[in-house]
């Protein structure tokens, strides 16, 4: 009965895979409301450049390219976990692996409740994006290294899934569309310069987000754990 109902899922996913790369996207785009990543946009939209020009246009360029930057690292870590999953081959369908995969989300969730401390979620700002074009785009990519130690709990959720899910292709549009909802806030501020000032002030809205996300990889790491147990 609960093959029939696996694969009748698997079957709805396939079918409505455009619905997972939407809610990549939606992902990216709450992990850039971060309470550690919020905060340092202003600072990113500086080392980008966008504040010292006056075209929209070059703005909206230089704001691309730096995300294109992150969108790539992410892609590509997309691609590496599905591979990783297809190499693990029978012992990612192991109840163990499930298991193991649902105690590190209820980790992440729960750091997201500050009831457990995971010391490198701090991300610190050492990237420089001087120079051309190319090395803008590099800064990108050391931006998304920066990044992903804060939004790890969003990232190695979705990373997770796609090592179990064993396809290269979900992997890396998975990813590419949650990169992409990353990096739209800078884009859109790197092109309209004037919103900038009129971002609101952290606050408890970003507590609130932050306690959200945790609920929900909590709800996850529960799914997992009672799809391990029917597969003992």
């Amino acid at each position: 009965m609960f093959e029939n109902i696996s694969a009748y899922l698997q079957g709805v996913v396939a079918t409505y895979s455009a619905a997972g790369m939407c809610a990549a996207f939606l992902a990216g785009i709450i992990a850039s409301f971060s309470p550690c990543i919020y905060p340092l946009i202003p600072v990113t939209l500086g080392i980008i450049g966008a504040y010292s020009v006056s075209s929209k246009g070059k703005g909206f360029l230089l704001s691309l390219i730096f995300v294109l930057g992150i969108v790539s690292l992410y892609t590509a870590l997309g691609i590496i976990s599905a591979i990783l999953g297809i190499f693990l081959g029978k012992i990612t369908v192991n109840p163990v692996s499930y298991a193991l995969v649902g105690a590190l989300l209820g980790l992440f969730g729960l750091s997201q409740f500050d009831l457990i401390k995971i010391p490198f979620l701090v991300p610190k700002v050492t990237y420089k994006s001087k120079g051309s074009y190319l090395s803008l785009f590099f800064s990108g990519v050391v931006s998304g290294l920066v990044a992903a130690t804060c939004i790890l709990p969003v990232l190695g959720t979705i990373l997770s899934i796609i090592a179990l899910k064993k396809n290269i292709f979900y992997g890396a549009f998975s990813l590419f569309f949650f990169a992409l909802g990353y990096g739209v806030i800078l884009v859109v501020l790197g092109t309209f310069t004037s919103l900038i000032s009129k971002l609101p002030k952290s606050g408890v809205w970003l507590i609130i987000i932050k306690r959200c996300v945790g609920g929900v990889l909590i709800l996850t790491s529960v799914y997992f754990f009672i799809k391990a147990f029917f597969l003992l």
